[in-house]
């Protein structure tokens, strides 16, 4: 029954019912009308009426919830297809819980820290995902697309994945700020690795095809011409090759492959005569081309699919009139020749041995080809790469300069070149290796620039020998600036409690009552203790700036001191604080320096108790891919929003003029994680507490987890 038809049927009861008082108010009398028992009566009306009102509301919001649980149902489906079909994953990020929600293809999801999440991802990929998270959480970026990498394959066996991820902001708060973001994901890897082969593979022949020193024509499957390099238009006069191709030229018409059946023929070489005559004349050639006779070679390839049927074919000729006529020459000139070139060979020798001893390699550019010419000595070229292949080996700082050179001397413009340019090549040490080129322009007998020709020389040592001395430069006043601001707050630190010690010593030389004393000799004890453990602090920190600290690496069972380790860091704690360790393993036996990493969590714990005055305080820990994964959580005041920024640094003070522990505690945890190679994060939120997230790295020597008990 439909919604209407119920609308319609209370219509008609309401009308039913009122009818009879209506009626009987038209006979009588108006008063009458209103006594008792009409005004029961109305009452009894209204009540049915506001009945079936109900019942209907009731029937209509069922069918309404029917109706949106279904259109639910609908939608999931058609999203697990989609999902499916273009193999598509969706995750949210829900920044006020800071964890990421992770949904399967039927619409159901679960939970995950952060650092849960990140062992999907490289580690760096994920970081700078977390970063583009943060700029669109914080209004700085409506939207964003990140290429990530996924965990590299252990053993190399598999290609590590590729994933395209779309954020977007997903929900907003009622402050228009972003609250949820959206997550799109799909595997583009094999798409990644296509277009990158192909695309290589399309360089490739354009490179070779444009920038060949021979003449190059293809043809297509039916023997027309389809393409034809600049070469080819040069050797034959066309001046343009659009308009060659339009002429739909075909193969057999060339006077040395007619009668050929390239379809069951592979390949063909020939070198015949050609008349620039008979070539006008069949329209192959403009007729602004001169008559000429003229030597040509030339090689023919059909390219055939796996299946033999052909897809073009590939010709390649040259003009050798010039090497026929000087070989008819050649006996004539052989003595001339020979003596000359002994001349010139020794002369090149001692070109060659200065080239050598000098670590220079002579360069040369030609405008025409945009190839680039490097040499080891005036025999051998080394190098021979066109302009594009020359680009690349640029590193990307230094191409948009590079691509400005090549254009200036494409345009042949005078003046001496003199750059240095950052190139892809690594040296023995592992360093990019820096090239110096200084170039010449060199004109021809009419004075037209003809070419460009210099010296190319490895100028790696003197450039990182200047950009090491500028590094030490800055890194010497860095180093005086943190020295003085470190001076500076360390002797105010030791003034504060040896002022104090030294404050109650004198109140026992004036007068004074004796049950006093113990107090003055408390106090006393308190700030030498604190006066102690800051210049402990002071040396061990000043140790880690130098690197003095030795880490010894030796197996030891992690499960059985990390227990002791955080009980020592929360031995001050008030009683009726909650204390948990989880402990998962009842054996991991790992190479670890337990003595300051130890240290590490003693201080943080110390730092968590000092945060609580009442709720609970708690850690546990976790071994994954080579990594403990150690969490240290409070739900203490925390820390204010502004005051984040700064807790890792030394003697900083929050937002009440309070200091946290000795100034140094949490400088030298990040110092200590950070020379073992690991990491540590820090949330806090003001009013809720504190989590501190370490990750070590190490190597398990055994493992052993602690067995469930199924009660």
């Amino acid at each position: 029954m439909t919604h209407k038809t119920y609308i319609t049927k209370l219509i008609s009861l309401a009308l039913l019912l009122m009818y009879p008082p209506a009626a009987f108010a038209q006979k009588e009398d108006i008063i009458r009308a209103f006594d008792m028992p009409h005004m029961m009566a109305y009452l009894v009306a209204g009540l049915l009426i506001s009945i079936f009102v109900m019942i209907f509301y009731n029937r209509l919001y069922y069918y309404r919830e029917k109706e949106v649980r279904t259109e639910s149902e609908r939608l999931n489906v058609q999203l697990s297809l989609i999902m499916d079909s273009n193999d598509t994953q969706l995750w949210t990020y829900h920044k006020l819980r800071n964890v990421f929600r992770l949904f399967s293809h039927q619409g159901d999801g679960s939970d995950m820290l952060p650092i849960d999440f990140s062992q999907a991802y490289d580690r760096d990929d994920f970081s700078e995902m977390r970063r583009r998270i943060g700029a669109i959480m914080n209004g700085e970026d409506l939207s964003d697309v990140i290429y990530v990498k996924g965990v590299a394959p252990k053993g190399g066996g598999e290609q590590q994945r590729i994933y395209e991820i779309h954020l977007s902001v997903l929900r907003r708060s009622g402050k228009g700020e972003a609250v949820v973001l959206l997550g799109l994901q799909k595997d583009v890897t094999e798409k990644r690795v296509r277009a990158l082969q192909s695309e290589r593979l399309h360089l490739r022949f354009h490179t070779v095809f444009n920038s060949s020193l021979v003449d190059m024509l293809y043809y297509d499957a039916d023997g027309y011409i389809s393409d034809i390099n600049e070469k080819a238009c040069e050797t034959f006069g066309i001046p343009d090759r659009k308009e060659a191709i339009a002429r739909h030229t075909h193969i057999n018409d060339i006077p040395p492959f007619r009668g050929i059946d390239f379809r069951n023929t592979e390949n063909v070489q020939s070198t015949t005569v050609a008349s620039t005559r008979e070539l006008k004349e069949q329209g192959l050639i403009p007729q602004s081309v001169p008559d000429m006779n003229f030597y040509y070679e030339a090689a023919v390839s059909t390219i055939k699919d796996k299946d033999g049927r052909l897809i073009g074919i590939f010709t390649a000729g040259r003009n050798v009139t010039d090497m026929v006529e000087s070989n008819h020459h050649q006996k004539a000139s052989t003595a001339l020749l020979e003596k000359t070139t002994r001349n010139i060979r020794d002369y090149i020798q001692n070109i060659n041995y200065s080239l050598k001893v000098s670590d220079v390699r002579l360069m040369n550019y030609n405008p025409d080809t945009h190839t680039l010419e490097i040499s080891s000595d005036l025999n051998t070229t080394q190098y021979s790469l066109p302009q594009l292949r020359a680009i690349t080996m640029i590193r990307e700082a230094d191409r948009r300069r590079a691509k400005g050179l090549f254009r200036r001397m494409d345009r042949r413009r005078p003046g001496i070149i003199n750059t240095t340019l950052r190139t892809l090549m690594r040296d023995k040490q592992g360093r990019d290796v820096f090239l110096n080129f200084n170039v010449m322009p060199i004109y021809g007998a009419d004075g037209t620039l003809t070419h460009y020709f210099g010296m190319c020389r490895n100028a790696t040592e003197m450039t990182y020998t200047e950009i090491k001395l500028r590094e030490e430069t800055e890194k010497a006043q860095e180093t005086e600036k943190l020295k003085n601001t470190f001076l500076l707050n360390m002797s105010y630190e030791l003034r504060t409690p040896l002022n104090a010690v030294v404050g109650f010593a004198e109140l026992f030389k004036n007068e004074h009552s004796e049950e006093d004393e113990p107090i003055f000799a408390e106090e006393i004890k308190k700030n030498t203790g604190e006066l102690l453990r800051l210049i402990n602090d002071i040396l061990f920190i000043s140790r880690l700036d130098a690197h003095m600290i030795e880490f010894n690496y030796q197996e030891a069972d992690f499960a059985t001191m990390f227990d002791g380790w955080c009980y020592m860091g929360w031995s001050a704690l008030d009683a009726s604080i909650k204390v948990s360790v989880e402990n998962p393993y009842s054996s991991l036996v790992t190479s670890i320096d337990s003595e300051n990493l130890g240290l590490v969590i003693q201080k943080i714990c110390t730092f968590s108790a000092g945060m609580v005055s009442e709720g609970a305080v708690r850690a546990k820990y976790e071994y994954r891919h080579g990594e403990l994964m150690i969490t240290i959580e409070d739900t203490g005041h925390g820390i204010a929003k502004s005051d984040l920024p700064h807790v890792f640094e030394r003697f900083v003070r929050n937002s009440q003029n309070e200091q946290y522990g000795s100034g140094l505690d949490l400088p030298i945890v990040e110092e200590l994680i950070e020379q073992m190679g690991g990491t540590i994060e820090l949330q806090s939120e003001e009013g809720k507490g504190t989590s501190f997230y370490l990750s070590i790295p190490c190597e398990a020597v055994s493992i052993e987890k602690k067995s469930e008990i199924i009660v």
